[in-house]
């Protein structure tokens, strides 16, 4: 064989590998995605068992992942790898809430610092659906410990100041967290107007019989 043969057969295996790599690390990516997604609407149905499972199942793959592409940078910072940690971030946030009532630290996460503020950004999209669901069951009081948890989260958002490159996009995140944010203010408030006229109505109602 010759030099140029052999030279263009060891660059061939080297990208043969990567390619590999990156197709596992692609399924897994997805399969990550999946769970998450799982996770998230055992939440919605109120299923905290059934959430947790898929978390655990979300866990497991993670570390698979982050097992095969962590020598890997071109790989490790891939669009769907990011995309599978945020999803894990948001499933994990919102499920913990439910549980604990708080937001888990970055320090209990094994994963990139931009996947951690993007999934709070995407947990609170899932916290204004809880708010929402309280509201129609008039329990102002609980749909206001979802808009708590929301300023909390946002105000993590806030006290980071680094550029768009490093966070993946912070400020457009924090920009839709706050409109989502006041949104479900003005709902909570316009629920809060609302059953305090229907108690007065009621209470006039009752005083002339």
């Amino acid at each position: 064989m010759s030099r140029f043969d052999a030279n263009l057969e060891n660059l061939s295996a080297a990208f043969d590998k990567l390619n590999d790599i990156r197709e596992q690390s692609l399924t897994i990516s997805r399969e990550i995605v999946r769970e998450c997604s799982k996770s998230i609407r055992n939440v919605h149905r109120n299923d905290i068992s059934g959430a947790e499972n898929h978390i655990k199942s979300a866990q497991k793959k993670l570390t698979d992942l982050k097992s095969i592409c962590s020598e890997i940078s071109e790989i490790s910072y891939a669009g769907y790898v990011l995309d599978a940690e945020r999803e894990f971030v948001e499933a994990v946030m919102f499920y913990n809430f439910e549980v604990k009532g708080t937001i888990q630290p970055f320090s209990e996460f094994n994963l990139h610092p931009s996947s951690y503020i993007q999934g709070i950004g995407d947990t609170i999209g899932e916290w204004r659906r809880k708010a929402l669901d309280h509201l129609r069951n008039l329990d102002i009081k609980k749909a206001e410990s979802y808009l708590e948890i929301m300023e909390e989260g946002m105000g993590i958002l806030n006290e980071l100041d680094y550029p768009d490159a490093l966070t993946g996009g912070l400020r457009r995140y924090a920009d839709n967290a706050r409109s989502i944010i006041e949104r479900t203010r003005s709902d909570i408030t316009n629920a809060f107007i609302n059953e305090a006229l229907r108690k007065d109505i009621s209470n006039i109602n009752k005083n002339e019989l």
